[in-house]
């Protein structure tokens, strides 16, 4: 009798404290966050070329490693094709994307622009910049000029990497002589890809990429961050057909991430990866190995999604709680005390009185 008196004080016990710290949580949880796609500067890869990039971020449906829980993100998307860039019309944005700018004076970052960008990030917003290639269409090209400009604008607040630019306003492209897809040097293939970098660890692990893109070039304090990497064999050449290979490393930057303050910013030298254009002819660049995925790995990121997603928080009790917890632990801790000397009391005196 008295060894079942303890066995259900246990039970008691479990049960009580698990009764006040179990929370159920929702099975499902839902995120929800504002992306703005720019098109209001002369932009060639508008919605229609990135059709199929813009229509997977209400894909985006996860799985929580921790809690196994299912996590969808919600985006609501938004086009700027009228107005530019102000506090007014990036206020409440996440994520800004803005791909290569058109030529046309117009086309241009006013000054204004550049410090509401500026503004935006500080407030905590992120940037995806995506530039493109030397390409034999200059509309593909586009112009990394208006970019750079803001990427010079305030080097202590971003960074002071820069899509590589000969004298002219258009960028370089990479060429790989030994590892490339349909006999094309510009098309670089990275396969078997390994990178500690930040964005490539996320929800989906990158092995296999195909580029066509410009370099990235890199001051010294940038060397050392996490980046996305060609292969030693990859160099870049310019409109002039100036080649150049990094002395330092022997590879070049494609890809960059960097975390500034409590926003997130990214530089692509390449747009038309994760574009509807064709590679060849019924094949889409975004289709080519994991493309769409290192873009939706690198929009989770961005997001502040990744790399480490918060567990839901247990809700606070109030004190009283608490302190009822605590209160009812000690009573059940004394109780069984209690049972358990009585019980040793009686066995000592059974074993007298045989």
């Amino acid at each position: 009798m008295k060894k079942r008196s303890i066995v259900l004080l246990f039970i008691y016990l479990f049960s009580t404290t698990n009764m006040f710290l179990s929370i159920p949580l929702n099975a499902d949880t839902t995120i929800e966050y504002v992306i703005m796609y720019d098109e209001y500067h002369g932009q060639f890869f508008d919605r229609e070329l990135m059709s199929k990039a813009l229509d997977s971020l209400n894909e985006l449906i996860i799985y929580n490693n921790e809690t196994k829980e299912r996590v969808e993100i919600k985006i609501d998307l938004i086009f700027n094709n009228e107005t530019a860039f102000n506090s007014t019309n990036l206020q409440g944005v996440d994520l800004l994307i803005m791909t290569n700018f058109g030529f046309e004076e117009e086309n241009n970052l006013l000054l204004s622009e550049r410090l509401a960008i500026l503004d935006f990030m500080e407030l905590g917003g992120s940037l995806f910049a995506l530039c493109n290639p030397l390409s034999y269409d200059v509309n593909i090209t586009g112009n990394p000029v208006p970019l750079n400009v803001f990427l010079n604008e305030r080097d202590s607040a971003l960074t002071t990497a820069r899509i590589r630019t000969p004298n002219t306003v258009n960028s370089t492209v990479l060429v790989d002589d030994f590892s490339h897809v349909y006999e094309n040097n510009t098309f670089i293939s990275l396969k078997n890809y390994e990178s500690d970098h930040t964005i490539f660890e996320q929800e989906v692990t990158i092995s296999n990429l195909t580029l066509y893109s410009s370099s990235i070039e890199l001051g010294n304090e940038l060397r050392d961050v996490a980046i996305g990497r060609t292969l030693n064999t990859t160099y870049s050449v310019s409109e002039p057909y100036e080649i150049f290979r990094d002395p330092a490393t022997g590879f070049l930057t494609w890809f960059l991430s960097q975390s500034v303050g409590n926003s997130r910013f990214v530089l692509s030298g390449s747009t038309i990866m994760f574009s509807d254009l064709d590679i060849i002819d019924g094949e889409k660049w975004i289709d080519q190995d994991q493309n769409l995925d290192l873009w939706k790995n690198t929009i989770l990121w961005l997001l502040r999604y990744t790399p480490h997603p918060e567990l839901p928080a247990l809700p606070l009790l109030p004190f009283w709680s608490y302190a009822l917890i605590v209160v009812g632990i000690a009573v059940i801790i004394f109780g069984m005390s209690v049972l358990l000397y009585r019980y040793r009391i009686n066995k000592k005196t059974e074993f007298k009185v045989k």
